[in-house]
């Protein structure tokens, strides 16, 4: 502390804490010097004293430059620093003018005695500085800054080690959802982000780990970056992660569900996502395959109707073994009939759009038959109800483009035997 000495001076029997403002802030403190009493006439204790008021001038002095920073973040951040310095909590304008009259009138001595034409003072003092607004895609190196300790000491090879699983979770993120502000993202869009990862994990044979990889990385940098920022948001990466299981958590729809509920319950739902919602309900279908799949490759005229899925230019499919022919049944026949008689489709380019419209949909009609049914869920219907037939496993591979593991003799089922296996399953107004 013998370092402060030389900021405490003596006036009468009473301490005091006396600093010039240094060159470097005088373009921010218009003040020659920073006096204030310490309020002690014993000289060791006024050393400790100046020390935290040294402190304080420091960090006064640091948000300031800060709050003329061209960065939004750094203007804000320097606001809630200088509420701090000024011994009251950051708080937005729309909290502010609610508070009791005590308390706003505080705020306003405060700004009163602290120079209250600097307008860095008025947006810390009665929260007015805009909040920053963070992309998914600068979140990564916002919470870099925030997080230093976890860095701190890494060599070259090994901050490569630690940034490269969160770049990926961010460019997965981005990829499926969009690069998106921080503090717009929904818990709808989670869903989809997790359904996209339900899929790699069934058609990639890949572990539930590598998903919960991803949404842990993103949850606590989310989390910590926006309780920095004071960002207010509604935690939506929460409950979100898959059992460690081999095959991870699947939750299919009961029928009875599907057939007393979501069917009837769609009415209202844009046609296009109803359309496809049918389609999957009574073939189990990946959601992403009838949503690209372009007109043409629905044969509604044909003598068994049904749809090809199969790559071409314009449509990728997850893996070869998806490549296959689905007989239309029920609610599927009734669904791409309406599907193909739309002037336009609006998911063939954005299925994760699809994926987001339909489970905010199924929240808001209260249609989840628990918080963690989705979309996706009626495909492991569809699945469960193959089983529950004892269908034959290449039967099932056939019909859920799933690859088969023993060697394949003979060109496989036909279509008329798949048609037989899916009347059974597909759901009929």
């Amino acid at each position: 502390m013998t370092e402060y000495k030389r900021y405490v001076v003596k006036r009468g029997d009473w301490y005091h804490f006396q600093r010039a403002v240094p060159a470097a802030y005088k373009s921010v403190d218009r003040r020659r010097w920073v006096r204030q009493a310490l309020k002690t006439r014993d000289f060791a204790e006024a050393v400790v004293r100046a020390g935290e008021v040294n402190r304080r001038v420091s960090a006064y002095w640091a948000s300031l430059v800060k709050s003329g920073s061209a960065h939004s973040n750094d203007r804000y951040r320097a606001a809630i620093d200088l509420a701090s310095v000024f011994g009251i909590e950051y708080r937005p304008f729309s909290e502010v003018i609610q508070l009791p009259a005590a308390e706003f009138v505080q705020r306003a001595n405060i700004l009163a005695k602290n120079d209250p034409e600097n307008p860095a003072h008025f947006k810390a003092i009665f929260g007015t500085e805009d909040k920053p607004r963070i992309k998914m895609s600068a979140l990564l190196a916002e919470y870099e800054k925030i997080a230093k300790d976890e860095t701190t000491g890494k060599n070259a090879d090994q901050l490569r080690v630690w940034r490269n699983p969160r770049k990926r979770a961010v460019a997965n993120w981005i990829k499926v959802v969009s690069d998106c502000h921080i503090d717009d993202i929904t818990q709808y869009q989670t869903l989809d982000f997790r359904d996209w990862w339900l899929e790699r994990i069934e058609v990639d044979n890949l572990k539930p780990g590598s998903a919960n990889k991803d949404l842990s990385h993103l949850n606590k940098m989310h989390r910590v970056v926006c309780k920095f920022h004071r960002i207010d948001h509604i935690k939506p990466f929460q409950d979100t992660y898959f059992s460690e299981g081999i095959e991870g958590e699947k939750y299919p729809f009961s029928r009875d569900w599907i057939e007393t509920r979501i069917l009837p319950g769609i009415a209202s739902m844009n046609d296009e996502a109803r359309a496809l919602l049918m389609i999957v309900a009574s073939t189990g279908a990946r959601p992403s395959e009838p949503a690209r799949a372009p007109n043409e490759k629905f044969r509604l005229d044909a003598d068994i109707p049904h749809l090809i899925i199969e790559p071409d230019d314009k449509v990728k499919i997850k893996t070869k073994y998806s490549k296959r022919i689905v007989p239309l049944c029920g609610s599927a026949l009734d669904g791409a009939r309406l599907l193909v008689g739309l002037k336009k489709r609006r998911y063939m380019e954005k299925t994760s759009s699809l994926s987001a419209a339909v489970n905010k949909y199924l929240s808001d009609h209260n249609l989840r038959e628990t918080p963690n049914h989705s979309f996706y869920s009626l495909r492991h219907t569809f699945q469960d109800g193959l089983t529950a037939l004892d269908v034959p496993d290449r039967m099932q591979t056939e019909l859920m483009g799933h690859k088969f593991d023993r060697p394949v003799y003979g060109t496989g089922p036909t279509l008329e035997h798949k048609k037989t296996v899916i009347e059974k399953l597909a759901f009929y107004s």
